[in-house]
């Protein structure tokens, strides 16, 4: 399997992994991708200072035999063993200009490696910090209509990363805890309530609405009581009164 193939089958299995934790896949994706940079070029850096001490052995031996070729001209040694000369020094020259060409191309590699590197890191930084001002957008209180049924009431939420925890309360009594995620602006959240467990899922998103910013989105009921409503809608708005 090619380098390239190998790269692409570990971040893959970083995304699904990290979708399956409620992390930002996309995040997780480049974390691992630097991270088989980072260590990429520490491998293509032993490698080039070996080939370096190659380089400098290669071209010792081709000065010595260089040297010798021309104390053997000069001393008027005979046609066959200067040729014989001629053909070992021809051959370390060429070993010397494909240490020579192979450390170019690594030093090359490292290099284009270097600013990948760089690329990569400005990118998750923007993305670390887009997941900061999630956390700003999202936690804290706030005030949600759902409907069909005209409940009201408040989901207090707090994000960690991509991940959501935080307790509600709604009209008729119902209170209990949310858990779910925050990626992209888009949030989902399970209510488990105190007195029936899991009863509903709450998908939305992040909207700018009349000067406001508000959650909005639709719900689906887990716990099908008779009577009750199976799915609907769901508004909120932040809780400014603190």
């Amino acid at each position: 399997m090619r380098r390239s193939a190998i790269v692409a089958t570990v971040c893959l299995l970083a995304a699904v992994s990290a979708a399956g934790q409620g992390r930002d896949p996309v995040l997780e994706t480049l974390r691992t991708q630097l991270e088989i940079e980072k260590r990429t070029i520490a491998l293509e850096l032993t490698k080039l200072e070996r080939v370096q001490e190659l380089l400098r052995d290669a071209s010792d031996r081709l000065l010595r035999l260089s040297s010798d070729l021309l104390r053997a001209q000069r001393e008027g040694e005979e046609a066959g063993k200067l040729a014989e000369r001629s053909i070992d020094v021809a051959r370390a020259e060429a070993e010397v200009n494909e240490l020579i060409a192979l450390g170019q191309q690594l030093r090359q590699g490292v290099t284009g490696r270097r600013t990948h590197i760089e690329q990569i890191e400005i990118e998750v930084r923007r993305l670390e910090e887009s997941a900061q001002v999630q956390a700003d957008e999202l936690t804290g209180k706030w005030n949600v209509n759902v409907e069909p049924g005209g409940l009201r009431g408040t989901f207090d939420l707090k994000l960690e990363g991509t991940l959501v925890n935080g307790t509600y309360q709604l009209s008729g009594g119902w209170k209990g805890s949310l858990r779910g995620t925050f990626i992209g602006g888009n949030v989902r959240l399970e209510r488990i309530d105190a007195q029936l467990g899991f009863v509903a899922t709450y998908s939305g998103r992040m909207a700018w609405r009349e000067g406001e910013r508000r959650l909005e989105g639709t719900w689906e009921a887990t716990n099908l009581a008779a009577g009750m409503p199976v799915s609907g809608n769901w508004v909120g708005r932040r809780d400014t009164s603190r």
